[in-house]
């Protein structure tokens, strides 16, 4: 979850127009505080954001939140977000690790002999 409710920017010349088409009143150089939601998806602002399963708080720079793909709102840390990737996997595919997969791994060998001609690998 967002702990961060409200950010202080300054007024730039590549947000200006962004903020002006919001309805905003800027001019270059001021600072403005707007809600977390209003940050462009590409900001560099760090926000503070809590684990809905363990409660761990932790900085997190926006744009990278943004493209954790999540649901707005939520978020989960990295030890949380590995046993969710887990168990996804072992849903979708019956294993913890895609390359653990039969069918996976020969797509991954059938992929490199063709783009590389040789593939050297184990016997596993």
């Amino acid at each position: 979850m967002i702990l961060t409710k409200e950010i202080k920017i300054k007024i730039t010349e590549q947000n200006i127009s962004y903020y002006e088409n919001l309805g905003y009143e800027v001019s270059l150089g001021a600072n403005l505080e707007i809600p977390v939601e209003l940050l462009t998806s590409g900001s560099h602002h760090k926000i503070l954001c809590k684990c809905d399963k363990c409660g761990i708080e932790k900085q997190v720079i926006y744009k990278n939140y943004v493209n954790y793909d999540n649901n707005w709102g939520e978020y989960n840390c990295r030890k949380c977000s590995e046993s969710k990737r887990k168990n996804s996997l072992k849903k979708s595919l019956g294993v913890e690790y895609p390359v653990q997969n039969k069918l996976v791994r020969e797509r991954i060998i059938q992929k490199n002999r063709k783009n590389y001609q040789k593939v050297e690998l184990d016997s596993n």
